[in-house]
C-alpha cells in the first residue's frame, strides 16, 4: 500500500526577515522529504496583537531587546545571511504593512508549493522587494508592478480590485486564527497535521507546530519520521521519540562544512564555554561538549568560563527571568522546545556504540553540579545536598566548597562576570571559537555564538569556516553522522 505525502503548512508574512530567510529553504526541506508544501501568509501584526506580543502589534520583536542582545542578534543575522548565501538589503522603514500584499497571495493559486505554484513565485517576488529590492511593498501601485513583473500566468485577473477581495480577506483571516490556535506568536512557522503525540506537560496533541528557521531540522526529522516504513502517523508517546528512527538525524543541521578535524593550517583552537549552573539551556549546551572534544581531538582546547548571570542581566537592563517577560503563548513555546532539544540530543545520541565510545574517549571536564540540577532535580544552592553530588563525582565536596568560597576564587567570579559584560555577552550558553595567531595571541572568529542551538555554527567556525572569508553555503547532509554527547536526560 502507497503511503501519502505528509503535508507541510509554510505560515509566514512578508515583513519578517526570518520568514524571508525560511522561503529560501522550505522548498528544498519539502523535496528532501517528498511533503505537499502549502503557502499559508499570516498576518503578522495580528498575531502579535492576540498573544499580546511586548512589541505591540505594529512593532518588531528586537525592539524591545537591551542593546546587548539587540548586537549579538544582529551579528547572528548577518552570519546567517552569509551561512546560506542570501542577498540582504533591509528597507529604510521597517516594518511596513503587508496586509495588501497577503491578500494578494490569497488571490492565486498555491498549487502544492511546488516551482510552478504562482503562490510560491509571487511570495518569493513579494519577498525579493521588501528584504533585497528596499521597495515599498505597502503601495498599491508597487504590488501590482511586482505582480506583473513575477511572470505568473494570472497577473492579468489581479489589479486594485484584488486588495478587498472578499474571498481573499477571509483566507487570510482564517490563516491568521489558525496559526494563533496551533501555539504560533510569531513567523515563520510550520505546521504539520496528521501527528498524534504527547506535549511537555503530557497533553494529547493532533499536529505538531514548529517555529522559526533555526528549528527547520525540527520540522524535517518529523517529517522523515511519518515517511519512514518503520513509524506511523501515529506517534503516540512523543515526536522526539521517532526522530531515533531517522537516519543521520544529525546532519539536518545545516554545515557549511562537513569536516570533522581542525586545518593544520588553524593550529590549535580555543573554544570557550560561558555558563551558569542556573540555566537549562546552558546544561543542554554542556552535554554536547564531550562530543566537540572527540570529534576534533587533542587540537581543540575547551575552556569553562562559569559566571553570575544574575549578576550580568542587571548590568545590561535585562529581565531577571526572561520567561516571564514574554507573551504566554512564547513562554509555552519555549517550555515545548526545551522539551523538543532534549529529544533531538538524546536521539542523536542512542546508539549504544557511541555511548561507549564516548566513555572511552571523551572530555574530561566532566561539571557534575550541572547534571544534578537538571537531571536528578538536586538543590545545588543547599551546601549538603552539593557535597553529596561532589562526593559522589569523586570530589571532597566539604574541601571544595570551603575553597570556593575563598575570597580569591570570589574575586575570579565576579572578574568573569564583568569580563562577560565587556565582551558583549548578552546569556548562556555563550561560545567564543578563537584560533592561535601563531605569536602566541588569539584570534575570535565569528563573534559571539549565543545559544546551544546554533551548535552547528560552532562547529563550523572549529573546522576552519571563517564568516569573513569563507565562501561554503550551509547545507543539510553535510553534518557527522550520529553519534551525540553526554544524554540531556531532564
Amino acid at each position: 500500500m502507497t503511503t501519502a505525502p505528509p503535508t507541510l503548512e509554510f505560515t509566514y508574512d512578508i515583513s519578517c526577515p526570518f520568514a524571508y530567510i525560511a522561503s529560501t529553504r522550505v522548498r528544498a526541506l519539502a523535496a528532501r522529504t517528498n511533503a505537499t508544501l502549502i503557502y499559508r501568509p499570516v498576518l503578522l501584526g495580528a498575531i502579535y496583537r492576540a498573544t499580546s506580543a511586548p512589541q505591540g502589534a505594529g512593532g518588531s520583536a528586537s525592539d524591545v531587546f537591551n542593546p546587548a542582545k539587540k548586537a549579538v542578534t544582529g551579528v547572528s543575522m548577518q552570519r546567517t545571511l552569509k551561512r546560506y548565501g542570501i542577498k540582504f538589503n533591509p528597507p529604510p522603514q521597517h516594518p511596513r504593512k503587508t496586509v495588501n500584499a497577503l491578500r494578494l497571495l490569497y488571490c492565486v493559486a498555491d498549487d502544492g508549493g511546488g516551482e510552478e505554484s504562482e503562490r510560491a513565485v509571487l511570495t518569493d517576488a513579494l519577498f525579493r522587494a521588501y528584504w533585497v529590492q528596499g521597495r515599498d511593498v505597502s503601495d498599491a501601485s508597487v504590488l501590482l508592478e511586482i505582480v506583473k513583473q513575477s511572470g505568473i500566468k494570472s497577473a492579468p485577473q489581479l489589479s486594485a480590485a484584488s486588495f478587498t477581495d472578499a474571498n481573499a480577506r477571509k483566507e487570510l483571516e482564517t490563516a491568521t486564527a489558525e496559526a494563533i490556535s496551533r501555539g504560533a506568536f510569531g513567523v515563520p512557522g510550520f505546521w504539520i497535521p496528521g501527528v498524534e503525540w504527547r506535549d511537555v506537560e503530557g497533553r494529547s496533541r493532533a499536529g505538531r507546530f514548529f517555529w522559526g528557521q533555526d528549528r527547520m531540522h525540527f520540522v524535517e526529522a518529523t517529517l522523515l519520521s511519518l515517511s519512514s516504513t518503520t513509524t506511523s502517523s501515529s506517534i503516540s508517546s512523543s515526536t522526539t521519540n521517532s526522530w531515533t528512527a531517522v537516519p543521520r538525524l544529525q546532519s539536518l543541521m545545516p554545515r557549511c562544512t562537513s569536516s570533522k578535524t581542525i586545518p593544520p593550517s588553524s593550529g590549535k583552537v580555543k573554544l570557550e564555554f560561558w555558563f551558569d549552573f542556573s540555566s537549562p539551556w546552558a546544561f543542554l549546551g554542556y552535554t554536547q561538549l564531550s562530543r566537540l572534544q572527540r570529534q576534533f581531538g587533542p587540537s581543540l582546547q575547551i575552556e569553562l568560563k562559569p559566571y553570575l548571570l544574575g549578576a550580568l542581566f542587571r548590568e545590561i537592563g535585562a529581565p531577571m527571568v526572561p520567561g516571564l517577560a514574554v507573551s504566554e503563548a512564547k513562554a509555552r513555546w519555549s517550555r515545548q522546545d526545551h522539551a523538543d532539544w532534549v529529544g533531538w540530543w538524546n536521539a542523536v545520541g542512542c546508539r549504544r556504540e557511541e555511548e561507549e565510545e564516548e566513555e572511552e574517549g571523551g572530555w574530561r571536564g566532566k561539571v557534575s553540579v550541572d547534571s544534578a540540577c537538571w537531571s536528578h532535580d538536586a538543590n545545588v544552592s543547599d551546601d549538603p545536598v552539593l557535597s553529596s553530588v561532589l562526593d559522589k563525582a569523586g570530589y571532597n565536596g566539604a574541601e571544595l566548597i570551603a575553597r570556593a568560597n575563598a575570597p580569591a576564587v570570589k574575586d575570579n567570579l565576579r572578574h568573569l562576570t564583568a569580563e562577560a559584560k565587556e565582551l558583549g555577552i548578552c546569556g548562556v550558553p555563550t561560545y567564543r571559537v578563537l584560533r592561535d595567531s601563531g605569536n602566541g595571541e588569539w584570534k575570535l572568529i565569528g563573534g559571539l555564538v549565543w545559544g546551544q542551538d546554533e551548535i552547528n555554527v560552532v562547529e563550523d567556525l572549529i573546522a576552519g569556516w571563517d564568516p569573513e572569508r569563507s565562501d561554503e553555503v550551509a547545507e543539510v547532509g553535510k553534518g557527522r553522522f550520529g553519534g551525540g554527547g553526554k544524554e540531556a536526560r531532564l
